[in-house]
């Protein structure tokens, strides 16, 4: 996976500054093109911002991305354009033939979970989505990828390559066990899977990443975050970046992301990035 094209989905919110740096840092690392996309809101949704004209929303976009550090030396573009944020984002991503969208992850207003933007540009795009929670002092070091083996973990594998060069790519299977064969003592080892990760790492493009497996039992989600905050080892340090696969394409949010994707972006233990099929 070659960063050559980042697009920036923004807002302008209060929480919008981290995936602005993110998006920069992540240019200058790979010597990427940013651009910057707002998408202007109607009805409900609609904010303050939207009812001025595009270029003044563009100027605006630009005077927050000029603040940040190392901007300024960057091939910057920004837009703004109408209709829905989903759509509009990942119709720009299409054309613009982007490599990497990025995208702030908002809490839910009213705490009830509801569809976050992330998601809508999600459900309808087919480039690879980062969803920034964190502050980014420093480029990504250590990316944590569950896998179960299937063709979609080799997109999920060479994305993670891609976004940590120089670091460590930590690769987990968690082991979803019925409760009966848990209770029989039926609890795999890593050597259960070694042809399985054998597969998998064998064709990669590996260069001066340290790469580690893990077998986990248990629920998926609960295991994948648990492994993001609390890392087996003393001196495993927690991941700050999950790399997930996902496949189906449906118009329904929850049908792409209402599986472990879904509830991984749900509760957001570090940045996520969804790596399409």
């Amino acid at each position: 996976m070659a960063i050559q094209r980042i697009l920036l989905a923004t807002d302008l919110e209060p929480h919008s500054d981290r995936a602005m740096e993110r998006a920069v840092q992540l240019a200058r690392q790979h010597c990427a093109i940013l651009t910057a996309l707002y998408a202007i809101r109607t009805g409900a949704e609609r904010k303050p911002l939207d009812n001025l004209p595009p270029h003044h929303i563009e100027a605006e976009m630009a005077r927050h991305l000029e603040r940040i550090p190392g901007a300024a030396d960057l091939p910057l573009v920004v837009v703004a354009t109408g209709g829905p944020v989903g759509p509009s984002m990942a119709r720009y991503a299409d054309l613009w033939n982007a490599d990497l969208l990025v995208a702030g992850r908002a809490e839910p207003a009213d705490g009830l979970g509801l569809t976050s933007t992330v998601e809508k540009i999600g459900v309808t795009g087919r480039v690879p989505l980062l969803a920034v929670v964190d502050k980014p002092f420093a480029p990504y070091a250590t990316a944590l990828v569950p896998v179960d083996f299937s063709e979609l973990s080799r997109p999920a594998l060479n994305a993670a390559l891609a976004m940590v060069p120089t670091g460590t790519i930590r690769i987990l299977h968690v082991y979803d066990a019925p409760a009966a064969c848990l209770a029989a003592g039926a609890e795999p080892s890593g050597g259960s899977f070694a042809d399985d990760f054998a597969w998998l790492t064998g064709t990669l493009p590996i260069r001066g990443q340290s790469v580690t497996t893990a077998i986990r039992l248990g629920s998926p989600v609960d295991e994948i975050v648990g492994e993001a905050l609390a890392p087996p080892a003393p001196d495993l340090p927690a991941p700050d970046l999950i790399v997930m696969g996902s496949a189906g394409r449906s118009g329904l949010g929850r049908a792409l992301f209402g599986s472990t994707a879904h509830e991984v972006l749900e509760r957001m233990p570090c940045d996520v990035l969804i790596v399409p099929e």
